[in-house]
């Protein structure tokens, strides 16, 4: 029988029921409560009439015996407070409020916890919901009558009917996002004999490492990662002590750890600096790790914290070191057909066929010159003595993932997974010992390599051969690859300019509150750098407008102490209270990335329109305060809002 058929008989049947025949409290059982299950395709074998069992209360054992309780089972020995579906209550027709009932349902509610309650007279009708760890949540308030009302009929069907219901687990009815139980285990913590209890849950603290696993763990959380290598893809297991969380493991994949945990490191939980943690009260806050929402305790999200900031830690440091030993921080980042590559230059779809045709023709298998390096692995090209690889050469079509005729090629140097197997093998830092030109090439080397020496050689060999215009073919190469003078080789103010630009590029990404700890040295160096600013600046007019906006926002935040009404003035005013905006965060443990990106912009202008007059002592300090804070921005431009 269909469910819309069973709908339209018990939608048929309570329409039609006749509740003022009801004399008695047994006609109340007999003639509704009975029926009323049938329809809603209860088994009678599900059902125990007159239930005894035993509740403590006040620390004595008491019986106490319940009417009607249905179960999700037909066997008798599997019939229990696990079982339990739902428990009815009933009470004269003529008794008008259920003050009685509900006084008894507490009674035995606090043992066997039903997923439902429900009491009737036979013509007032409530349905209580029984979450874990909360109190119960009346859903249905009716009476017979309402029941002619065909939609309140079917929503009655949908959430109560056997079918719906039997499946349910009681450990996963929402308990993991609601703040109650943290209230729970702190009012329990009152009772010494409970603390002890509560404390046998927590976990055992320590940190230990081998090879590329890592594990940390504080009193109330667990985290299990598996740390990347070169530039394979690591995860994690998060676990939590609590009574009421432990069981959950939550697994985060390596894009989920880059996304979420990575921002904000060393930052407590209530200063806005992360993307999974945010304050919900005082002492409450909501977590988001992965697909997995809970509402954790203070200690929970300051163990959570102290765990993830270990952990990224670590990852972050294996990603650095691969990311240097590599040399592979200028070129860009692509993935394609789950393959991670760094693309090193483009070229026309002719030149690469050429360099196919050269790959396979000069197969190290079949000579012994010095370009007999080569294995054609279907698209790829594979730089190799045989056993020991120099690096993989991955072709993507700029206009398609296939390789369409006259399209572009986007040349892209990967790690073959054959390193990363060989990596679960050896030891963690094997790889970077085979750096070098008789071993595992870096993508620096490669592109030199490719542009320098095997690409002019494979023209130079099919020039006649195949009559390719050689000027042609190489003057087509594209190189998007373009040196910077090195922070701490910057000797000229105007060289920092393009390293603030990506400062003020990753603050407007953040969207986030970012730790003070990161920003006064910044804003102190370069407050001083551009302190001597000729007064006659281009665009004074365009710096006191920012200065505005940023005391407008500081008037926006509770407590914050600085002086918000500036007036518009010369550059003399203009950098006094630039340097106000110094003093105010050697005083407070965060800043927005909006007021960052604000002042970030004014030293964007001053350097790149201001004739500023600076000391060696002045320009050494800038350099140090600003190579951190990029190679942070850097990082997480690259790895994590590339996810986000």
């Amino acid at each position: 029988m269909s469910n819309v058929y069973k709908l339209k008989e018990f939608r048929h049947w309570i329409q039609a029921f006749e509740y003022w025949l009801l004399q008695n409290e047994n006609d109340v059982k007999d003639l509704l409560i009975l029926p009323l299950f049938q329809y809603l395709g209860y088994p009678d074998r599900c059902r125990r009439e007159n239930y005894r069992s035993q509740f403590n209360i006040d620390e004595y054992l008491q019986d106490t015996e319940i009417e009607y309780i249905y179960f999700n089972t037909n066997d008798i020995a599997y019939q229990n407070e696990n079982s339990s579906l739902v428990i009815v209550a009933t009470e004269h027709p003529n008794n008008q409020r259920f003050n009685a009932a509900i006084e008894k349902s507490q009674v035995y509610l606090t043992s066997i916890k039903p997923l439902f309650l429900m009491m009737t007279n036979g013509y007032h009708l409530k349905v209580f919901q029984c979450l874990r760890y909360r109190r119960e949540e009346l859903i249905f308030d009716l009476t017979i009558e309402s029941f002619r009302n065909s939609e309140i009929a079917a929503d009655f069907y949908d959430k109560l009917n056997f079918s719906s219901i039997k499946n349910i687990k009681k450990n996963a009815d929402n308990n993991f996002n609601h703040p109650n139980y943290i209230f729970l285990e702190k009012s329990l913590r009152r009772y010494p004999k409970l603390q002890s209890l509560l404390e046998t849950s927590d976990f055992k603290p320590t940190t230990w490492q081998e090879d590329n696993r890592l594990v940390v763990i504080k009193p109330k959380v667990l985290i299990d990662c598996q740390l990347p290598q070169a530039f394979g893809e690591g995860n994690c297991v998060i676990e939590f002590s609590s009574n009421i969380l432990r069981g959950l493991k939550i697994h985060l994949s390596h894009e989920e750890i880059l996304s979420s945990l990575m921002v904000g490191l060393k930052t407590r939980p209530e200063w806005g600096c992360r993307y999974f943690i945010q304050p919900l009260d005082e002492n409450t806050f909501a977590a988001t790790l992965g697909q997995t929402s809970l509402v954790i305790s203070e200690l929970e999200a300051t163990d959570l914290c102290l765990c993830v900031d270990a952990i990224c830690h670590q990852y972050q440091k294996s990603m650095i070191e691969a990311e240097n030993s590599l040399e592979t921080w200028a070129f860009p980042l692509m993935k394609f057909d789950h393959v991670r590559g760094l693309h090193l230059f483009s070229i026309e779809q002719r030149l690469w066929e050429l360099m196919q045709n050269f790959a396979h023709e000069f197969n190290y298998a079949q000579g012994k010159s010095e370009w007999h390096i080569f294995n054609e692995e279907g698209h790829s090209i594979r730089i190799s003595r045989g056993i020991h690889d120099h690096a993989f050469i991955l072709p993507k079509a700029s206009s398609s993932l296939s390789l369409l005729p006259h399209s572009r090629i986007h040349i892209l140097y990967a790690i073959n997974d054959v390193h990363l197997k060989s990596l679960e093998r050896g030891k963690v830092n094997s790889w970077q010992q085979n750096i070098g030109s008789r071993g595992t090439w870096t993508a620096k080397y490669t592109q030199h390599w490719l542009l320098e020496k095997f690409i002019p050689y494979v023209v130079n060999y099919y020039s006649q051969q195949l009559q390719v215009s050689e000027v042609e073919l190489l003057a087509k190469i594209i190189n998007l690859h373009v040196e910077r003078q090195p922070i701490t080789n910057i000797d000229q103010i105007r060289d920092f300019l393009p390293y603030l630009r990506d400062i003020q590029d990753w603050l407007n990404h953040s969207r986030k509150n970012i730790a003070s700890f990161l920003l006064r040295g910044y804003y102190q160096a370069f407050i001083e750098l551009v302190r001597n600013t000729d007064a006659s600046i281009l665009g004074i007019d365009y710096i006191n407008g920012i200065l505005q906006t940023i005391a407008w926002n500081n008037i926006q935040v509770p407590g914050v102490i600085v002086d918000s009404n500036f007036q518009p003035g010369n550059f003399k005013d203009a950098w006094n209270y630039l340097h106000a905006q110094f003093i105010k965060i050697k005083n407070y443990q965060y800043e927005s990335s909006y007021q960052a990106d604000l002042m970030t912009r004014i030293f964007i202008w001053l350097i790149d329109y201001g004739k500023i007059n600076y000391s060696q002592v002045q320009l050494n300090h800038a350099k140090q305060a600003l190579l951190p804070l990029w190679e942070l921005s850097r990082f997480e431009m690259r790895h994590v809002y590339s996810y986000r």
